[in-house]
Parts: C-alpha cells; structure tokens; sequence
C-alpha cells in the first residue's frame, strides 16, 4: 500500500546530536588509520545511508535514538555534518536497489510485525509500505542485493518471543522489494557452562547474523552466539535454506558481526573478537547478566573471498573502559559492538559503531592500515592504546559492572603491579595491546623488575581477553612465565625480551631471547587460526609485590 500520513509513525524512534568537527577542512580528508569523525544518533547498526549523489545520512530510528525527527547529513565524505530536521510521520528507507533506484528498509514493531518500507519515485517521492510477516523480526539488517540485484535478502532473528524459535533466517525478495518470503530457520547451541564457569552465559540463541554473497554464488551466514564461536552458515539457493550452522573462523560472544564487499571484490569483516570473562556470578543462562567484552571492536579484510584474512586490528577501543562509573550512569548497552558500513571512495571506509551516546561514535579509515607489519608503543600517548581495566564487584545499571585502572604509569612506563582490593572481582593486575595478527612474528620490549622476587605473566593470544584474565594462557598459542630465574636476570636494570615464533613450521615454538642471547623455547599451547595479534601482560599475585615496569612493546611480521 502507498504510505499515508500517520500510519506508521510507531516505528519512528527520537534522537539528539551534537554536530562535531564543524571546522574540519578538506584538506583534512586524507585519512589512514582510524579517526572519529562524529557521534551516530541511535545505535549504529542501522540508519547508515549513501546515497547515488554521494551524499551520506545516517537516520535515527535505531535503538537509545536522540531525541526529534531528523537525519544526519554529510556532503564531505563523512569529514562535517549537518542536522537535518524532517517531517515526523516520513519513514525512511536507506538502501538503494541496483535496479530501480528506489531505496528499501524493512521494519518491525512489537504486536505489528514486520514490514518494507520501498520509495516510489526516488527519495523525494511517496512511500509504499508492505506487509511482510505477522511476527517480528529482530534486529533486521540492511538489504542485500545479490544475483546482480535480482533478489533483495534481509538477515534478521527471533528471540524471548512467545511461540517462536531463538534463530535466524533471511527475508527474500525477487520483486524489487515489493513482496517478501522468509527462509528456513538456522540455530545454535547453548553454551554449556563448566569448566572456568561457574554459570551459564545469557543463552539467546542464534541471533544478529550477517549475509554476504560469495563469487561461487553462495550466500555466507556470520550469526551471533553465546559461545567463543561466532557460527556460520550456507545457502546455495539464494537464502532460501540455509546449512546447519557450525563455528565459525572468528572468535566472538553475545556481540554483533558485519560483513560486506568491497568495490574491489575485497571482503571487510567487522567484530569484537573477543572472549567474556568466566562467569562468575551463578549465572543460569537466561537474559542478561553482565556484558565483559563490548569494549572493542576488529577489523579484518580478505582479498581471497574468505579464504584467509589479514588485519585483526582494533578499530576502536572504547574511551569509557576504565570509567568508575560505567555500569551506573543512566542508559543501556554500554559497549561498541554493534556496527555497519559504507565505502565513500575507493578502500575508505565510513562506520558507524557503538551503542548508547556516549559510547558510539562514526570513524573512518583506509583499509589498507589493515594490513600493516608492524607497531610500537612507546606510552608518550599514555594507555590509549591499552586496556588495562580492573573491575568493581557487583552488577550495576544494565549489564554492567563499574571500573578502575588496574595498572598506571609511573615515570612514562607502565607498571605491572598486584594490589590487594577485596572491592575488585580480583586483584590481579593486567594489561592488553593489539597489534596486526602474524603467523610468523616477533615481539620486542624493554622490561624493568622492581624487585628479582616479582613474577608476572606475558600472554601471545589471537583474541582479546580481560586484562585480569588469568585463564587467558589455556586458550594462547604461547605464554612466559615473566620469572628472574628463568629469564635469568640478576638485577632491576631494564633488560631486553624479544620472542620470535613462526606458525607455518611443522612443530611451532616461541624462541624467547633475553638481551639477544637465547634463553628457551615456548611449545605451541594452542592452535590460532589467523596468527597472534595480541600481548598480554599479569601482575604476579602474592602481597607485598613490587611489580615490574615495560618501557616501551613492538610487535613486526617476519
């Protein structure tokens, strides 16, 4: 039916912003690693619009919207914005069919169901609004044009709805947008508990999947899950059923993926490849308890269709990680795992990510800083490339639990320290550094006992873990116990650890050298897919620590 005035303005949700970098120049537009260039106005993984005129909005109808009726207008690649205030009973539509030109967006709304929102006549035109389903798909993703714009697929999920199953599926559509079908159903399983558990993670089920369309005229699935796994799934038809789903080659929990192509056949994959704490709270599966991985989120591209990846890098990291405060200042979902993307020119990248004001922001970067070879922290940037929280005991506002810096610099180095805090879930210390994942690598850094009795930890990992995560070193393809006698270092001077390893040998080892002399070799722990992209460091655990201190960490490919 043709959209009238009124009829749906139930699906419109309220928005504020505050238009940022007013001042910034064109000359300004070369851009490589990330740079913030805004503040979405609602949750990011919806709203993001390019338009054929090269114009880019991103609309407000997401969750924890800002208040009024508006969109969010670039003309400058994304480098300034201007607010656009709308009529409020005009729903928006933001991906443009290859075909027709015209834009389409599906929607829900609790007790109505689902719908497509289609423009006739372009966006200066009137809107048709279509039935679709009685039931109400959650989290509906952008449409996906596929078969050379044939057929529109939209991924969306059910969950903690009565009568429906916790899963995924695909929206279809070979009218342009104009009538729908909906696929088989996909699932997951639970996560079990057990082990370093001492509960049950929120069991939601398969949710927030991802769709792309492969060279072979596959469809590729990346779905949400509770487990360490994101899942993947199939279609060889098209979306219309889909493979049972298996894990998939990314790490990733109860956090949202995003896939999609680039103009140059490249595939971009966005998520926070990241594992939770153990659950430490008697948890028993259902709804929430405390989120404790949202606080970055990956970036990885593929230039063989899926085949291999490079990157592993943090596109951002959440500058409220070690806020006192973070479970309790009003608003839900604090994190940056939600995402979506669009290419402004030619391997620059344009995302909006995040959830709740505070929290989301817009960046762009060049995809190419994925594949870097090396990178150095010196900390003359202080710990903005680290994380280093501690958390307070107690689950507060909503999924949250508040925080302290659990490590600090002390005369320009960072200190690795243990300190007894019986308000801390725990008292050791620790800190974690990305760098672009290497299947054959080495890590070099300057380290400084304060005492020959002090003991630590340094992790090599594939993934992020908490900094206090002990259990860490069980899932890491390398760890060294950071022990005078073993390193054999006999004095608080500031000495040289360089580790060197090579994944693609036969039987891979860690090589750890200590002022260029050879001191042992490191076994493979476990296996890592994609190379090792991450340090961790821990604090010893005993009272009366005096820790240690790291002037400066490279990490380079060999």
């Amino acid at each position: 039916m043709i959209y009238k005035r009124g009829v749906i303005s139930t699906f419109l949700l309220s928005a504020v912003f505050s238009i940022m970098f007013a001042g910034t120049s064109l000359a300004d537009s070369v851009i490589w690693e990330p740079k913030v260039i805004g503040i979405p106005p609602s949750d990011a993984y919806i709203g993001l619009s390019l338009l054929e005129s090269g114009e880019i909005r991103h609309y407000n109808y997401g969750e924890q919207a800002d208040e009024g009726t508006f969109y969010l207008s670039s003309k400058d690649k994304g480098l300034t914005w201007t607010k656009v205030n709308i009529p409020n009973n005009i729903p928006f539509a933001d991906t443009r069919s290859p075909l027709s030109g015209e834009y389409l967006r599906l929607i829900s709304s609790p007790g109505m169901g689902t719908y497509a929102i289609r423009t006739n006549g372009g966006l200066n035109g009137g809107r048709e609004l279509v039935k679709v389903s009685d039931s109400m798909g959650i989290m509906l993703k952008p449409p996906v044009f596929i078969r050379n714009g044939k057929r529109v697929v939209v991924a969306g999920h059910y969950g903690l709805q009565r009568g429906l199953p916790r899963a995924c599926f695909t929206f279809i559509s070979d009218d342009d947008g104009r009538t729908w079908r909906r696929s088989s159903l996909v699932t997951t399983p639970d996560h079990q508990g057990g082990g370093f558990h001492d509960g049950i993670r929120w069991n939601h089920g398969a949710a927030e999947p991802t769709v792309i369309e492969l060279k072979d005229g596959r469809l590729w699935m990346i779905i949400r899950t509770s487990q360490d796994h994101h899942y993947q799934s199939f279609s060889d038809d098209g979306g219309e059923t889909w493979s049972d789903a298996t894990p998939s080659p990314f790490y990733g929990t109860i956090t949202m993926p995003t896939i999609g192509r680039l103009q140059d056949g490249r595939i971009l994959f966005l998520w926070s490849n990241t594992t939770p704490l153990p659950e430490v709270n008697n948890t028993n599966g259902v709804w929430d308890d405390v989120f404790t991985n949202r606080n970055v989120i990956h970036a990885a591209i593929s230039s063989d269709d899926g085949k291999s990846w490079q990157g592993f890098r943090e596109l951002y990291l959440d500058p409220r990680r070690n806020a006192e405060d973070f479970g309790t200042i009003p608003g839900i979902d604090k994190s940056v795992h939600q995402s979506q993307f669009i290419e402004v020119d030619p391997g620059e990248v344009l995302v909006s990510l995040g959830q709740h004001p505070l929290h989301r922001v817009m960046l762009r970067f060049n995809v190419d800083w994925l594949y870097e070879n090396e990178r150095f922290c010196d900390f003359s940037d202080g710990l903005d490339q680290w994380s280093v929280f501690n958390y307070y005991k107690g689950i507060v506002g909503h999924c949250g639990y508040n925080r302290i810096p659990g490590c600090t610099l002390e005369d320009g180095k960072l200190l690795v320290k243990y300190i007894e805090d019986d308000t801390l879930l725990t008292s050791v210390r620790g800190a974690v550094w990305n760098f672009p994942a290497f299947h054959k690598g080495k890590l070099s850094l300057s380290i400084k006992f304060n005492d020959l009795n002090s003991q630590g930890e340094l992790i090599l990992n594939d993934r992020w873990f908490n900094p206090t995560d002990t259990t860490a070193s069980y899932f890491a393809p390398f760890s060294l116990k950071l022990n005078t006698n073993i390193l054999k270092i006999r004095d608080t001077n500031p000495h040289l650890i360089e580790i060197e390893w090579d994944l693609n040998k036969t039987r891979p080892a860690a090589i750890v050298y200590v002022d260029k002399r050879k001191r042992l070799s490191l076994p493979l722990s476990d296996e890592s897919l994609h190379g090792i992209s991450y340090l961790q460091l821990l604090s010893d655990r005993v009272k009366g620590d005096k820790g240690y201190l790291i002037e400066w960490v490279k990490a380079e490919k060999l």
